[in-house]
């Protein structure tokens, strides 16, 4: 069994190699021609039929002729020499004129016989002629058949005679074979030109458009030397402009992102040196905080809050350039995580301002099991409820309820909401919805944590009374 299949999947493959070597071309010239020999069949069965019919009838012409002979004779009677001389004349071997008010007339070499196979051409139909004409094709050797038929001459008489199908079938192969020569000349020299129009309107613009095509796929920021747009109004003009215009955005839309890239690279060894030299102040800072100066010490929480902007400013952005990270799964409770992001953040409220009001309320309602990477949904919390706070929000609730296949998790708070001509790209990055001091990148590196987890982010309500953010997570995993 193993070896069949081995064998049919060599052959699958031999065949594709083989069709692989023949172009379009070609191919089309096969089919062209295929078509034309197929109509060619269709032609030839009823000239076939219709040569037999022609051949029998001049037959049966020259056999009437034969018999009429009859009528110069006193007695309607001929000598076996004379009989024979007009029978091989007429191409016959009997003949039998039956006219009505006469007496039947006939020439005979060769008896009718019962056993004989007769033709009436005056009661076979199309379908019965072609039958007739293949079958008389297919058979060998003398054969015998009795066949009846009207003769121009005499229209109300009927005329039978005896003929040996052997020289008509010859004939028949003669002609076949003239009409075989005919239909492959007339197949190639339309194939040919058929070939010769596609590949001049087809198959060379295709082919040009290929190779672009496959220069501008191994080099697509090279711009190369680009052969001048085609001048043509049809389809295939259609896709050549097509093409160039897509390769002239997609060239601009690289070097971009290239640039970007290069910008990112840059701006990420920036942040780093960055983040070292603010932890450096940072610490100065704090002795700042403990000077016996009550000037200097009235400064220090304020010299601290710039420090921590720019810090998480640099943070975020350094976040935001790295690849999406890949959630590790695990089973915990998500009301716990919960918890312990409201105690961070007012931690962080409490180390900015001690008299800041930070209120982190956690509405599960009880323990509630998922399946999550717990670091990244650690950190979607954080950075929610953290834009909430630095909002100006006072109060963030966290609640979720399962639906379908998702568990939804609402984070509300009671600022004052979001400005409408934000909220239409609140995701997008360096959007600040408003406030001062934020890299506008917490909600997009939030967006792309859940989206990491399979699931979605989206402003569900917004107004004077407070903002929900809503997010999705499988119930199962990712």
């Amino acid at each position: 069994m193993a070896a069949d299949i081995t064998v049919q999947a060599r052959s699958a493959r031999t065949s594709r190699s083989l069709l692989s070597r023949f172009g379009l071309s070609w191919r089309i010239m096969g089919l062209v021609v295929a078509a034309v020999m197929t109509a060619e069949v269709l032609l030839f069965l009823p000239s076939i039929a219709r040569f037999r019919m022609v051949y029998l009838e001049q037959l049966i012409e020259s056999g009437t002729l034969a018999a009429l002979a009859l009528d110069a004779t006193p007695d309607n009677m001929v000598t076996e020499k004379v009989k024979r001389s007009l029978l091989n004349n007429a191409r016959v071997d009997a003949v039998v004129l039956v006219e009505p008010n006469k007496p039947k007339r006939a020439l005979l070499n060769i008896p009718p016989r019962p056993d004989m196979p007769s033709f009436n051409l005056m009661d076979r139909g199309a379908l019965g002629l072609i039958w007739d004409a293949l079958a008389a094709m297919t058979r060998d050797g003398a054969y015998y058949i009795r066949v009846g038929g009207e003769s121009m001459r005499l229209p109300h008489a009927m005329v039978w005679i005896v003929v040996d199908e052997l020289p008509m079938r010859i004939a028949m192969y003669g002609y076949a074979g003239r009409m075989l020569i005919l239909s492959l000349i007339v197949a190639l020299f339309t194939a040919s030109l058929l070939y010769l129009a596609l590949r001049w309107l087809v198959i060379r613009p295709l082919q040009d458009l290929s190779a672009d095509m496959t220069a501008f796929r191994r080099a697509p920021e090279e711009p190369g030397n680009e052969r001048p747009a085609t001048g043509r109004d049809d389809e295939i003009g259609v896709v050549d402009r097509e093409f160039r215009n897509l390769q002239r955005e997609l060239r601009a839309s690289l070097r971009q992102k290239s640039r970007l890239a290069e910008v990112g690279a840059a701006s990420n060894k920036i942040n780093h040196d960055l983040r070292n030299m603010l932890s450096t102040a940072r610490l100065l800072s704090d002795r700042l905080a403990r000077s016996d100066d009550e000037r200097t010490r009235k400064l220090a929480p304020t010299i601290l809050g710039t420090i921590d902007r720019a810090t998480r400013l640099a943070s975020e952005a350094i976040e935001y350039v790295r690849d999406r990270p890949a959630p590790r799964l695990a089973e915990f409770d998500l009301a716990d995580l919960v918890d312990e992001v409201g105690v961070a953040l007012q931690e962080q409220g409490e180390e900015s301002d001690p008299n800041l009001l930070r209120n982190w309320s956690n509405a599960l309602g009880g323990e509630r099991r998922v399946r999550a990477d717990r670091d990244l949904l650690y950190r979607v919390l954080v950075n929610l409820g953290r834009n909430a706070f630095d909002a100006g929000a006072t109060t963030v609730s966290v609640s979720a309820r399962p639906r379908g296949e998702y568990l939804l998790v609402d984070v509300a708070d009671n600022g004052r909401g979001v400005p409408p001509d934000v909220a239409a790209q609140l995701f997008r990055p360096f959007t600040t919805g408003g406030r001062a001091g934020g890299a506008g990148l917490g909600l997009a590196i939030a967006r792309d944590l859940v989206r990491a987890h399979g699931g979605e982010i989206v402003l569900a309500e917004s107004g004077p009374g407070g903002t929900t953010f809503q997010f999705s997570l499988p119930l199962n995993g990712v």
